[in-house]
């Protein structure tokens, strides 16, 4: 797999994505190559983790060499999954308790029936050097995923088969994020201020203007419409009109954001690095810096199905609420 470093044609600003990116970018540089299995590993909850979900009541995260873990009482007892990778696995998405899609380096993705207990790999594509990020399905049949060098992939079936495409012209950003509003229209957030809007069940896109030149690592939909954008130096923007206008969002913190979440009680949180940790009681209109435990960097975080909240990253999983 090449190194991901900067295009030449960019300001400074891209060029520093290159210290964020290279933290999603470690496990996969030594462990790039797909093997029969993942590695077994009585660390995994302790190892780097990239991503985690919740099937139902049971939670599921996914990191390096291939690992994905389970926990049926909320990060009690975890108990390792065995899959045919040993590639970083990036993203995880559930369209309910049964089915669900893993993605990461080499183009891997992978799919459940069962709640997580057995996956197959459905694409591979090592020669591409494209490592997926995001993955998201509107139904059980279309879903997308998105990555490094402007990766976009479609399928119309469930994910047997998938057609790569240009998002947008000949943009090459790194995308980060796939989200989609209750009424349906679809955003992918990325590199460079970039974000995108498709109207149209992913048929066709709009690249819309922002007031940030910095990565978006992450996006989130609250309150069913409101989009939230966030990522470097801890910039957070909220659009309420499908991206067409921006309100920039006060935080204390300057560090880089890469998870969010809403929860039952419609509070927001927002965590990245050096274990920052915001909340917004005010539906995003502003947010603030509250105790996290590990000073380590938080890639996603998950409510459990008993109001426990656990984030993972490179720590591994850590219990933010009981």
């Amino acid at each position: 797999m090449r190194m991901m470093l900067p295009h030449k044609k960019v300001s400074f600003v891209r060029q520093v994505n290159w210290l964020i990116l290279t933290f999603f970018m470690s496990c996969g540089q030594l462990f790039a190559q797909s093997a029969v299995s993942s590695e077994p590993s009585d660390m995994a909850s302790r190892s780097l983790l990239l991503d985690i979900t919740r099937a139902g009541k049971t939670v599921i995260a996914v990191g390096q060499r291939g690992h994905v873990i389970q926990s049926h009482d909320c990060g009690r007892n975890w108990q390792q999954i065995t899959v045919p990778t040993r590639t970083a696995l990036t993203s995880i998405y559930f369209l309910n308790d049964k089915t669900g899609w893993i993605v990461g380096h080499d183009g891997i993705i992978m799919k459940t029936t069962d709640g997580g207990n057995q996956w197959v790999i459905l694409h591979e594509d090592i020669a591409a050097e494209q490592p997926l990020f995001d993955v998201l399905f509107i139904n059980e049949n279309k879903g997308f995923a998105v990555g490094a060098y402007g990766a976009f992939l479609m399928t119309e079936d469930g994910g047997q088969h998938w057609v790569s495409k240009p998002l947008y012209g000949e943009d090459d950003f790194h995308l980060y994020s796939i989200v989609r509003r209750q009424t349906g229209e679809l955003l992918v957030s990325g590199e460079a201020g970039s974000v995108y809007l498709s109207i149209n069940n992913g048929a066709s896109w709009e690249r819309l203007k922002t007031p940030y030149e910095g990565s978006f690592f992450g996006s989130l939909i609250v309150n069913d419409d409101k989009l939230l954008v966030f990522g470097m130096r801890g910039n957070i923007y909220s659009s309420s009109d499908l991206g067409y206008s921006w309100n920039k969002i006060t935080s204390e913190s300057t560090y880089a954001l890469s998870a969010g979440i809403q929860l039952k009680d419609q509070s927001i949180l927002l965590a990245g690095d050096a274990g920052v940790l915001l909340t917004s009681i005010n539906q995003g209109k502003t947010f603030a810096s509250v105790l996290s435990g590990k000073r380590t960097h938080k890639s996603a975080l998950v409510e459990c199905a008993d109001g426990g909240l656990l984030a993972v990253g490179e720590a591994g999983v850590e219990t933010v609420r009981q």
